[in-house]
Formats: structure tokens, C-alpha cells, sequence
């Protein structure tokens, strides 16, 4: 089964006219692997970016990549299945991958694959 990505389905949005000031929500029902955190939503609101993610497995916490300006790449420990990027420039595309982790006492936390999830800006 092929699924429409969250920035294809912007682009389409934005072909019908939208206006910036608006908040365009690409929602669409997905499958989501046990093993794995599940993206829920990823939307441009105004001059921000959102990702909501969560996970059948009941995450303890999870791990956010992104890129940073210079190319480099940033990690971050999340438990509120919520990111934002901040301060949005026009046609960009940004993206970040999730990996859900448990913790377990005096041990190394045990974590899904990573996914990954992209929004392009109008």
C-alpha cells in the first residue's frame, strides 16, 4: 500500500490557494508497527512546524534527531510526543526522526528503529 507523505499532502494544499496565516493539518490514518513510535500528526501552523508522535508500546521517553544549521545533526530527549520547530522560513523542508525508548534500572534504556517524518514549508 503506498501512503501519501505529510509534505506531498502540504504541497497539494497549498496548490488550492491556502493562505500562510493558515493551519493546514495533514492527517491521514496510518498503520503503525508495534515496534515502533507512529507519527499522528505533522503540520505547519503560522511560522512553526509540528510533529505529534506516540506509540502502541506506551514509550518511557523518546529520542528526536534533527538537523541543525551547518549541517550538523541534534538529539534531544522527548516524553511529550510533541516537537516544534520554531521561526519556519518559506519553502524549506524539515524533518525529524523519532526512536521510542524504555528505561530499565541500572541499564542501558532498550529503543525502537528510528522513523521519520518531513514537512515543507509554504
Amino acid at each position: 500500500m503506498k501512503m501519501l507523505k505529510a509534505g506531498a499532502l502540504l504541497t497539494l494544499l497549498m496548490g488550492l490557494g491556502l493562505s500562510s496565516s493558515q493551519t493546514v493539518m495533514a492527517s491521514n490514518p496510518r498503520l503503525c508497527p508495534v515496534d515502533q513510535p507512529c507519527f499522528t500528526e505533522s503540520y505547519q501552523s503560522g511560522n512553526q512546524v509540528i510533529f505529534r508522535f506516540d506509540g502502541i508500546s506506551g514509550w518511557d521517553f523518546y529520542n528526536v534527531r534533527y538537523r541543525v544549521k551547518g549541517g550538523g545533526e541534534k538529539q534531544v530527549v522527548n516524553r511529550s510526543g510533541r516537537f516544534t520547530f520554531k521561526n519556519v522560513r518559506p519553502n524549506r523542508i524539515y524533518t525529524i526522526s523519532v526512536q521510542g525508548c524504555n528505561s530499565r534500572f541500572l541499564a542501558r534504556s532498550t529503543c525502537s528503529p528510528w522513523v521519520q517524518e518531513s514537512v515543507e514549508t509554504r
